[in-house]
């Protein structure tokens, strides 16, 4: 099997996220990918870049994950502009997607949807209550999920306008859109608006690279109950089953068990074996 992963970020989002987590999101990813399909070959592009070139043809690749993304879409900055279009070329030639965040708001995009800034503010560290649709609870993008659960998150963008061929499989009360199947030309794409593949830690190092607008923003109420926040967060990633850090934080196995916290990114990656 061979998978490709998008990088969404521009060189300069690539550079401030590893400042902070010592690697890029499209490295984070693709390491958890070949720890889920161990049988795998995955390779990176960073298609926001003007030189970027596949390292194989589209068509050369079983699967191609998205990952997320600094960018705002409705910004139409060079950026994700031609991941847009790169987006709509995998969607003709028919290798199936996955995309987190930022990829479900490009396929959207990339399929006809839109994408805006939420009314309702930002999603940030954990998605609440995300809520299983009716056609949600048997589609096996969410195989293994519980009908309500939480999920890592953190984003200020929604998909706010349907493209013409999606079904939409779980939503919350920040988003209507919080997983979705969108079908255009020859593709299909799973997505979701939350991170399955973000551990604590990376949570608390989104957290730690935010920084005081979310303190500005209300979440917090100084930078000093930030950092303890995400402190909590990386000690969970190396003791989860601390019950103090988990009734603290709000948190249970949805988020402390790794294969309930990536149960999509498993599902899809399953459904390529399937194809």
């Amino acid at each position: 099997m061979r998978l490709l992963v998008l990088e969404g970020n521009s060189l300069a989002g690539r550079r401030r996220w590893a400042d902070v987590a010592g690697s890029t999101p499209s490295d984070s990813y693709a390491d958890l990918l070949r720890t889920l399909a161990p049988e795998a070959v995955v390779e990176i592009c960073t298609p926001a870049d003007a030189d970027a070139r596949l390292p194989q043809p589209i068509e050369a690749y079983q699967g191609i994950v998205i990952t997320g993304s600094a960018l705002n879409i409705y910004q139409r900055e060079p950026e994700s502009l031609r991941q847009i279009e790169l987006v709509r070329e995998i969607f003709a030639q028919g290798v199936p997607m996955f995309g987190s965040c930022w990829g479900l708001q490009l396929a959207s995009v990339a399929a006809g949807g839109e994408v805006s800034l939420n009314p309702a503010g930002r999603e940030v560290g954990f998605a609440r209550k995300i809520t299983l649709t009716e056609v949600g609870q048997g589609h096996p993008l969410h195989a293994a999920r519980n009908a309500v659960f939480d999920a890592p998150a953190i984003h200020s963008d929604i998909v706010t306008k349907l493209p013409p061929d999606v079904t939409v499989t779980a939503r919350n009360a920040m988003s209507e859109v919080q997983a979705a199947e969108i079908r255009s030309g020859r593709g299909r794409f799973w997505g979701v608006q939350y991170h399955p593949e973000f551990s604590p830690q990376d949570i608390a190092w989104v957290l730690l690279l935010i920084g005081q607008p979310l303190v500005n923003e209300g979440f917090f109420a100084d930078a000093a109950e930030l950092e303890r926040y995400a402190s909590d967060l990386a000690l969970l990633q190396h003791h989860r089953h601390r019950r103090d850090i988990l009734w603290r934080l709000g948190l249970d196995q949805d988020i402390a068990d790794d294969r309930q916290r990536q149960a999509e990114i498993i599902n899809w990656i399953a459904s390529l074996d399937r194809t």
